[in-house]
């Protein structure tokens, strides 16, 4: 009897027995969230091709686990779809539209046998839930933490249940767009980078597996708008000396796995230390791989250049807005702030009442250099103001994220 786990990208593992695979959050192919998320290091091809699996494991509804050009592209529509059954529907409605019938919904703690491979679910949320998965298998116990910020008695609970663990999986970076804001005074910091780490440790402490792995974590940012952002990236190396700088984690084994990396029960770990390199020059690197899919890129630009904002849009934010208890909203008073959608072309400006539920289109600007310049000037005028900025909020279509990989 053997089990085997191979990393496949981001998010995205497969895990093989003897009678059953099952590969959970296939992102293996192009990007996700509109040409900014790529996976990185890139995926080893050799690990895709020829991809059979008994199941698919989809954990959530963010397109970086949930992919669609991935599972249109790599997977037969009679493949067995597995996710956990919660409030909201997007998740398998989208798997429907896609052209997926076969989908198995689990509840909370409803444990599924896929020949010698037994998973159970663990929602965490109230509304778009995360879940964590564990995996177990004759040879191996595995909880797929990713995303899914379990903690206390939920996660006592867990590990009362199935550990001890032989593997524990988990995200150690930023997904936030806490990281987008800035304050121009004063030292308020909206992000602390450490924090991941640190949570990626009281985690570990509390699971106590054999080996943790940094998962959830692994994309760089090659769209214009956020390639700035690579830099606020805790990749799985930084959290590996943050760990050993603060001597933490030092009862259980840190294991960086990447695309390509494997563990079996047969012959244990075969790691590619080649994958490293990506990490000691990151910077070089990532330039490359962003020159490697410029026309991609450019392509992109070019639609999101011809594309405004409309009425439809515009409604779907307010009906958002409308859809927070008006008791909340009415604690802002008659707090606003200034929404920006802009592209190459220009920018177009709106002024959001929270309070009233209310998108009021405020001015357009057809060249953005000199849009900028008047903001820049107002701001200098009028710094002591309310408001705030918003960016990249065009009419981004569900069609687009099911299929722009």
């Amino acid at each position: 009897m053997t089990t085997s786990i191979k990393f496949l990208s981001h998010a995205s593992a497969l895990v093989k027995s003897n009678k059953s695979t099952i590969i959970m959050d296939p992102w293996l192919i192009g990007s996700c969230y509109w040409r900014s998320w790529w996976n990185y290091p890139p995926v080893d091809r050799n690990s895709v091709d020829n991809l059979k699996v008994d199941a698919i494991y989809i954990t959530h509804v963010h397109w970086d686990h949930w992919h669609g050009p991935s599972l249109k592209k790599l997977f037969p529509k009679e493949t067995l779809i597995i996710t956990h059954d919660e409030p909201n529907k997007r998740s398998v409605n989208d798997l429907m539209d896609i052209g997926f019938k076969n989908i198995k919904l689990l509840r909370h703690g409803e444990t599924f046998e896929l020949g010698d491979i037994k998973i159970t679910p663990y929602q965490f949320g109230l509304f778009l839930n995360d879940s964590a998965l564990v995996v177990e298998t004759p040879e191996t116990k595995l909880l797929n933490a990713n995303d899914c910020k379990i903690a206390g008695t939920a996660l006592r609970s867990i590990i009362k249940r199935h550990g001890p663990f032989d593997f524990a999986l988990r995200s150690h970076s930023s997904a936030n767009d806490r990281v987008c804001y800035t304050l121009e005074s004063g030292e308020y910091s909206f992000d602390d980078k450490d924090h991941y780490s640190r949570s990626f440790a009281l985690f570990m402490d509390a699971v106590k597996p054999k080996y943790a792995v940094p998962f959830a974590s692994n994309h760089c940012h090659l769209h214009k708008d956020v390639y700035g952002m690579n830099n606020l990236v805790n990749d799985p190396f930084k959290l590996e000396s943050f760990l050993t700088e603060n001597k933490l984690l030092e009862d259980v084994e840190l294991k960086i796995m990447l695309s390509g990396d494997s563990w079996s029960s047969e012959s244990g770990f075969d790691i590619n230390p080649q994958n490293r390199r990506y990490f000691e020059n990151k910077e070089k690197l990532i330039a490359e791989y962003r020159d490697e899919v410029s026309n991609t890129l450019e392509d992109y630009y070019a639609l999101e250049n011809r594309i405004e904002p409309n009425s439809r849009i515009i409604n779907m934010f307010e009906k958002q807005i409308s859809s927070i208890p008006r008791i909340f909203r009415s604690s802002l008073g008659d707090f606003s702030y200034k929404l920006v959608l802009f592209n190459d072309e220009g920018e177009h400006h709106y002024i959001v009442t929270p309070k009233n539920g209310s998108i009021e289109e405020n001015m357009i600007y057809s060249n953005r250099a000199l849009s900028l310049a008047i903001d820049d000037a107002l701001a200098a005028k009028n710094s002591y103001g309310t408001g705030g900025t918003s960016y990249g909020v065009f009419n981004n279509s569900e069609d687009m994220a099911l299929n722009l990989g």
